[in-house]
Formats: C-alpha cells, structure tokens, sequence
C-alpha cells in the first residue's frame, strides 16, 4: 500500500487502532489518509459502472447470439409483438410495409391490449381482413409465443418450422426472438426504433425482464408441464377475454 500523495510506500498506521476505520500516515510526508475509504469507493464507482453498462451490454449479447441477418428472402408470416399503445402504429407500419413488398402472406398480431388496435392500424393501410389475424391473449413476451404457436394458422414452406419475420423494437429482438425460437419457429427479426425517450424507459426494464426469465428457467424451452399449465390458463382466458376475436375482445387493463 502506498501514499495516495506522493506514492511512498512507507506508510503505518497513525492514531489509536479503530475496529472499522484505521487511518495510515506516511513517513514520507507525513500524509494521513484512510485506505480502507478510499478502496471503498473505487469499488463503488467500479459498481456504479457495472450497473449502468450491463442493462445494455447484456441486451447487445442476447441481441447478437440470436439475430439472424434479414436476406429478403419470403417467409411463412409476420409476427407483430405488442409493447404499447405508444408504439402500435409504427409497428404496424413496419409489418405492412414488409407485406406489401410481399415478404409473407400473413400478418398475425400478438398481444393483449395490442392486437385489436395493430389489426385495425393493418387493415386501415391497406392489408385486407384475409391477410391479417391475431390474439389479444398474451399478458408477457413468452405467451407471446405461445398464443402465436397455439393460434397462427399458417401454410408453412419448411416442412421442419414455420418461417417468420418477427417485428419488435431493437432491445426487445434478443428475448423475443429467443423464446419464439424455444417455441418451434425459425426467426428472422425486423427490429423496429425506438425513440430515445422509449428506449431510455425499457433499457433497465427489458434487463430486469432478462434476468427475471433466467432465474425462472423460461430462456429454455418450455417443458410438457410447462405447456399443460399454459393451455389450462388459455382455456379459460379465451372465454373470459373473448380474446381471439378483435371486435369483440375484453382485457382487463395489464400495461
């Protein structure tokens, strides 16, 4: 341990002996510092760095273990992921424009609150009622995947997985993409900005959401018991939400 003054390292304990702070003084200058403060707070502001980068270095991670580059190439459908109100109509926009460049024969929405809207924002741009479906069921982003699984009919060209283009926002793409892939379908993901006010309020929640899904083992793919609670809860849910049919569709408030 050396002088934090003039770097000397012949430094001793100064003043009687205390059980949690002991101040050094150096022999050199005569300096008196508290070494156990000063490491204290290096490891707070090491922490305070940590902390601050890892909600986006984790996210970046996920995001490029699981992409996949987009070649143009025709897929089975589009999957729309609901977030919020607030991002519909750009989400929306996104998985018309793909249809219109005739990426997919099928635009299917996910998620409760969500989908009635993106179904009425697609059909309003142009997509006729043949072409676009969805399920206001899904409250999280695994049953997103998993009502889009139970309730996407699609005519698939793979004879192994459905081909999807999945539409989300770029910190949303690594867990998202991630969970449809556990769920059986081949991912291509079409990220969609975020303004910086958005991205600023879900960069720590999207984190928290990661290491939530780690610690309740819902990054692997879902187990038979996993799938038989899912479909006893969907059962019931599609009754009470009405939540396949967008006209008709009643969710309790969830966002």
């Amino acid at each position: 341990m050396g002088c934090p003054k003039c770097k000397n390292r012949s430094v001793h304990s100064h003043g009687a002996r205390s059980k949690f702070i002991q101040p050094h003084q150096c022999q050199n200058c005569q300096h008196v510092f508290y070494p156990s403060v000063r490491r204290a707070l290096r490891l707070l502001l090491v922490l305070i760095v940590i902390a601050g980068l890892s909600p986006w270095w984790v996210n970046r991670v996920l995001r490029l273990l699981m992409a996949r580059p987009d070649l143009g190439q025709p897929v089975d459908a589009i999957v729309v992921v609901g977030r919020g109100s607030d991002y519909n109509e750009r989400r929306a926009q996104a998985a018309v424009n793909l249809w219109k460049e005739g990426r997919a024969p099928q635009i299917f929405m996910s998620g409760a609150n969500d989908a009635p809207v993106l179904v009425d924002l697609a059909k309003q741009m142009g997509v006729s009622e043949a072409h676009v479906s969805g399920e206001a069921c899904a409250a999280t982003t695994w049953e997103n995947a998993f009502y889009t699984k139970r309730q996407m009919t699609v005519q698939t060209t793979s004879p192994v997985k459905p081909k999807i283009l999945l539409v989300t926002d770029g910190l949303h793409t690594g867990r998202t993409t991630l969970l449809y892939r556990n769920f059986g379908f081949e991912v291509i993901p079409h990220p969609v900005r975020l303004d910086f006010p958005q991205w600023r309020k879900h960069i720590i929640r999207e984190f928290l959401a990661i290491m939530v899904y780690i610690k309740t083992k819902r990054v692997f793919p879902p187990r038979p018991e996993d799938y038989q609670r899912a479909e006893t809860m969907a059962e019931k849910r599609v009754v009470d939400w009405q939540c396949l049919d967008m006209e008709k569709a009643f969710i309790p408030h969830l966002r």
